[in-house]
């Protein structure tokens, strides 16, 4: 079940990231995102309010963008270098979007979950993992 959940998240276009200004005020925005090895890669600008937020306070939100299908991440983010060339292959498959050339975009935000909660109408109830759980799903 936590696989198919995954997997769902991963192929969704977009998804809701949700984080806490230095003043302790939530910020939230769409963002575009992939997952490998376990984590949540996502590509955003030095300057953004996210970043900025993230280098303050590390945790954070991300939703599956469908509230009668509802896939909710809690997790750790923080900035980290060296995997523009590792990630660009899956953005592009992805989104057709070559961040190794884009100078704009040049902050990595690499989310750890910490828990997953999922529940739709046809489920009914709601299910939760760790993320010890998570960190085993590729």
């Amino acid at each position: 079940m936590l696989q198919a959940i995954i997997d769902k998240f991963a192929k969704s276009e977009c998804s809701w990231l949700g984080t806490v200004r230095p003043s302790g005020k939530p910020h939230t925005a769409p963002i575009w995102h992939v997952w490998h090895e376990g984590r949540v890669y996502v590509v955003a600008q030095e300057t953004a309010v996210k970043t900025r937020n993230i280098r303050a306070n590390p945790f954070v939100t991300i939703t599956y963008p469908d509230p009668m299908d509802v896939i909710i991440m809690e997790g750790e983010a923080r900035l980290v270098g060296g995997l523009t060339a590792v990630l660009q292959p899956h953005f592009q498959q992805k989104y057709d979007w070559d961040i190794a050339s884009d100078g704009a975009y040049t902050a990595v935000i690499e989310i750890t979950p910490t828990k997953i909660m999922a529940w739709n109408q046809d489920a009914g109830k709601r299910q939760t993992w760790t993320g010890e759980e998570v960190g085993v799903i590729e």
